[in-house]
């Protein structure tokens, strides 16, 4: 449906008849300065939040302020010739106002209380407490820790939210007191990601075991993250525990713990570590409290907490037995975020790949459907997402499958996309996940490997509460 804006009054018709009624009028339309208040008013309260939490001289900020581009007095066409040039998507389905949100967030109100704001825009309180990331892959635990976190609005209880994204539906989270100060990983591809979004801070792509051997200079840290390697531990994989290499991995961890002596530790693993016979929690718990820690664990279903995919981890947390004293029995129990948010509004605003610009979103597995196996079903949109998991191998779940139960009998049957994918891990929804000119179904892996953002951000929430108990 076309949409005509009056470049006066900038009123909006739905019909041509009435448009040009309008710009015949006898009393001609007169200029409104109702987006021009809104801008000053929302960048004045901005700039007096930005200097109060970021201590920043304001005014050296109001005098920024000032060479603001008044987005309001450009044509609909120049400000779309803008996006273009800025590589900002969304814009063809949106009025003038709509548009200028996208150019310049801050400047439009969606409602009383929350704006529209670009992550890069969110002021960020004091950065307190140092991480250190080991197994970063491609970042999911890091964003959920020191990252902007965006995620649907039905993914999390209202306090967690900070403002509206530019994509309708999804909304930036607070942003939390922790840095990234290392981070580690063996898998090119996945620091790759990491660097196209900004989230590598220190990145040393080496085998861990490697510069522990070498002796290598770990930055102090007050937290250390890590999910190490599950597949051995996985009902997806062979369950050969710790007769596999990958498996005794979380001793390079325990090590480094030992070597930093972080305040608080975290591990994420599968929840086959508590259904194996051989107790393998029970041996990964004792190895980390040897080094000095009290360790407790906690079994987290993903889909319980926002999550939209049945993803179910072990969450290992360790405390610094010196600190232990300003805490309760419970100290590592998540209970926040308790409810539920399904498929559907995660895709509702992705076109379909033969009609997208995003490169994520038009990358697939072409991988014929088979009778049987992992990745045959179709997912359902009011339902959970399957658990996205490392070793794809192109069977990742379809999309949609022709006389399936989504009722979308009139688009093609086809298996998700990378952007697809990402989404169900809860990854912001306009982050870099391909490149022009390379293989894009490589990106399956990282996205399968990597700790849900949101997941990091509840765990992280939790860490903070710890960490400021411990004081």
């Amino acid at each position: 449906m076309a949409i005509y804006i009056c470049s006066i009054c900038e009123k909006t018709f739905t019909q041509k008849g009435h448009f040009e009624a309008h710009k015949s009028r006898k009393n001609p339309c007169k200029k409104s300065t109702v987006i021009e208040k809104i801008i000053e008013k929302k960048v004045q309260d901005a700039i007096n939040k930005m200097s109060t939490n970021l201590k920043i001289d304001k005014p050296k900020l109001l005098k920024s302020k000032t060479t603001q581009m008044d987005y309001s007095k450009k044509t609909k066409d120049e400000l779309i010739e803008m996006c273009k040039e800025r590589n900002i998507k969304g814009y063809s389905n949106k009025n003038k106002v709509g548009i200028i949100a996208l150019l310049s967030p801050a400047a439009v109100p969606m409602n009383e209380n929350i704006l529209i704001m670009n992550p890069q825009d969110i002021p960020v309180e004091s950065r307190k407490y140092k991480v250190l990331s080991l197994f970063s892959g491609m970042g999911g635990m890091d964003v959920g820790f020191a990252e902007q976190v965006v995620v649907r609005r039905e993914s999390v209880q209202p306090d967690y939210i900070h403002s509206n994204y530019n994509i309708s539906g999804f909304v930036n989270l607070k942003r939390l007191p922790f840095i990234t100060v290392f981070q580690n990983d063996i898998l090119p591809a996945a620091q790759r990601v990491a660097e196209l979004n900004g989230w590598n801070h220190n990145y040393v792509l080496k085998d861990i075991r490697d510069l522990l051997k070498e002796k290598y200079a770990f930055p102090a840290a007050d937290v250390i993250t890590g999910g190490f390697p599950c597949q051995d531990f996985s009902h997806a994989g062979k369950r050969q525990g710790f007769d596999a290499a990958r498996g005794t991995l979380y001793q390079s961890y325990v090590e480094l713990v030992k070597r930093v002596k972080p305040i608080v530790f975290v591990a994420e693993n599968v929840n086959g570590l508590l259904t194996m016979p051989t107790n393998p929690i029970n041996t990964i718990v004792a190895d980390f409290a040897a080094a000095g820690y009290e360790v407790k664990y906690q079994l987290i279903k993903c889909e319980e907490h926002g999550i939209p995919q049945t993803r179910w981890r072990v969450i290992i947390m360790g405390v610094r037995l010196d600190k232990r004293q300003h805490l309760t029995n419970d100290w590592n129990v998540i209970t926040e975020n308790k409810l539920r948010c399904t498929l559907r509004p995660y895709f509702a605003h992705l076109a379909e790949p033969a009609d997208s610009t995003d490169l994520a979103q038009k990358a697939y597995s072409q991988a014929a459907r088979l009778e049987k196996g992992q990745g045959q079903s179709e997912v359902n949109l009011d339902g959970y997402g399957p658990t996205m998991r490392a070793e794809h191998h192109g069977n990742i779940e379809f999309r949609r499958i022709t006389g399936g139960q989504n009722g979308e009998s009139t688009l093609p049957e086809r298996r998700l996309t990378v952007r697809e994918a990402a989404l169900i891990q809860t990854f912001p929804p306009e982050c870099k996940l391909t490149e022009p000119n390379k293989k894009s179904g490589m990106s399956y892996k990282p996205i399968g490997n990597a700790v849900p953002p949101l997941l990091g951000y509840i765990v992280a929430r939790k860490v903070e509460q710890i960490l400021a108990k411990c004081g």
